[in-house]
């Protein structure tokens, strides 16, 4: 079973994707056309790659390293919320999920370990 479908197996999920740092879809399951599943992951990319160049200058700026890697980021609205982990992103119905276990199954799907905030064994903040 590939990442993407197992990904837009989770609760509330509408569809899941991997994409490359260049912004081609690399691989998609979900209720997209293959048209918006493009236009979907070059959005994912540039923001990571945004969020990347932000985290490197804020670094500069505090002069403390440890900003440069970003790990994820998502955006929601009234109904639906984007996820993305390195280079997976999912699309869930943000009342129909729990954030929480997506943003874990997306970490293990990346075969990743979750940053944490704030430094040495302090755990992630809850967030849904």
């Amino acid at each position: 079973m590939s990442r993407a479908s197992e990904l837009v197996e989770l609760p509330g999920t509408v569809a899941a994707g991997l994409f490359s740092r260049k912004g081609f879809l690399e691989e998609f399951e979900g209720a997209l056309t293959e048209a918006e599943a493009g236009e979907m992951v070059h959005l994912c990319a540039a923001i990571t790659l945004t969020m990347e160049m932000q985290g490197r200058l804020l670094g500069r700026m505090a002069g403390q390293s440890g900003w440069d890697s970003c790990y994820g980021w998502m955006t929601w609205g009234p109904e639906m919320s984007i996820v993305t982990i390195h280079d997976s992103m999912c699309i869930v119905q943000g009342q129909q999920t729990s954030f929480n276990q997506v943003i874990q199954a997306m970490t293990a799907s990346a075969d990743t370990e979750i940053i944490k905030p704030g430094g040495k064994g302090e755990p992630n903040a809850s967030i849904g």
